[in-house]
């Protein structure tokens, strides 16, 4: 199921972003694409929302936050450019859960990497 989110959490989040941008963090760890980044941006800033948060505050996460966010999504963004690869697959479980696994291609190409 796609997700909507409130156009004010698409601008902050945006803006995350874009400082993130700026300061090289995709280019630093080989991020082809800020789309995961920008679902994980919304989502918490709709937890925080939701939680009663400003978000009109200049900065809504904690260092600490932040730091577990940052490595979410080069985590989910590489796991999802793999996906794209064709070197993991995944489907929704029970409790709809993402569950990712490696594919035959997947299986190969770690194979020859040992």
């Amino acid at each position: 199921m796609n997700k909507i989110y409130q156009p004010g959490i698409i601008e902050l989040a945006e803006i995350y972003i874009s400082t993130l941008n700026e300061d090289g963090f995709f280019e630093e760890f080989d991020l082809e694409s800020t789309d995961y980044a920008m679902t994980v941006f919304c989502d918490k800033l709709t937890d925080k929302f939701i939680d009663g948060k400003d978000l009109s505050e200049d900065i809504a996460f904690n260092q600490e936050e932040m730091e577990a966010i940052l490595k979410l999504i080069i985590a989910g963004t590489i796991l999802y450019e793999m996906k794209d690869k064709g070197l993991v697959n995944s489907y929704e479980d029970d409790d709809t859960e993402e569950v990712f696994f490696l594919t035959e291609e997947g299986k190969q190409v770690l194979k020859n990497k040992k």
